[in-house]
């Protein structure tokens, strides 16, 4: 038995006309008839009777259409789930992130994707850039959502944007009232700095934005998030810097200011298995591009 002898009985059995349901399958009537013909050999009981008063369910058949339907229902359903997924529509993706990219665009990009596709459920964990590179590979997420650099074999890294470094002055700060911040002027401050090893991106802006204005700095305090590097800043305990987009971290007692010589910048990206794209990465990454 295959699942067009099913199809083809239920139109019988809902048209109660065997032209009827030939045009409706756009088959021919007499295949149809033998088709039907044979499905009740192969089971055994007639399921239809036939006369010149037409065609009528016999109660094996009224049994047999509710099954065949719910049969045909459940496969149907598995076609359009499989579709939906091959379209990336359904599925499951863990997605590793800085906990300071929450600050820029990452909260917008993730409310779009959930309101594009509703049924892939997201599961979110906050973790360093190094940790997602060894969660990718463990593949225990899916996706990272990092700042470079970052470098490991089998995993792609793919920059999505570049902002500037800031500043992150205390509200009575001898240069908080300007409306930039000339590094040269922060030579003799202290410095929260952040860690090479959790935030190497950050890190190496800032190591670069000294190093062209030929500062050597005085670091006072090595942390390992930037938001705790500026409630440091906003305890006095010096000026730490910053990608532009944490300007949105509203601190008491801390204000943020553009910085010249011109700064480095620091990227973001988006870290994936090269090897491993299902679609529903593959429409995730996408929309990432877009945004």
């Amino acid at each position: 038995m295959e699942l067009r002898h099913l199809r083809y009985f239920v139109a019988v059995a809902e048209e109660l006309h065997f032209r009827r349901a030939a045009e409706r399958l756009h088959i021919s009537q007499p295949p149809l008839s033998q088709q039907i013909r044979g499905l009740e050999e192969e089971i055994g009981v007639q399921l239809l009777t036939r006369d010149r008063r037409g065609v009528a369910l016999t109660a094996p058949g009224k049994a047999f259409l509710t099954e065949a339907r719910i049969v045909l229902g459940a496969t149907d359903h598995a076609v359009e789930t499989a579709r939906r997924v091959g379209r990336g529509e359904l599925g499951d993706l863990s997605v590793g992130f800085v906990g300071s990219t929450m600050y820029g665009r990452v909260p917008e990009f993730l409310l779009a994707f959930r309101e594009e596709r509703p049924g892939v459920r997201l599961r979110l964990q906050e973790m360093t850039s190094g940790a997602q590179i060894a969660a990718l590979a463990a593949r225990e997420i899916d996706i990272g959502f990092l700042r470079p650099p970052i470098a490991a074999e089998g995993i792609t890294v793919e920059i999505l944007f570049e902002e500037p470094l800031v500043v992150a002055l205390p509200a009575d700060h001898r240069l908080a009232a300007g409306r930039r911040v000339d590094v040269r002027r922060l030579a003799e401050d202290a410095i929260v700095s952040l860690s090479p090893e959790y935030a190497p991106g950050v890190y190496a802006a800032t190591e670069g934005t000294l190093a062209d204005a030929g500062v050597v700095p005085h670091v006072v305090q090595t942390v390992m998030e930037l938001q705790t590097a500026v409630g440091l800043v906003a305890a006095g305990l010096g000026v730490t810097f910053v990608p532009a987009s944490l300007m949105t971290l509203n601190r008491t007692g801390v204000v943020y200011r553009p910085l010249h010589p011109k700064a480095r910048t620091v990227r973001f990206a988006v870290a994936y298995r090269a090897a491993d794209r299902p679609p529903v990465v593959r429409a995730f990454l996408d929309l990432a591009r877009s945004m």
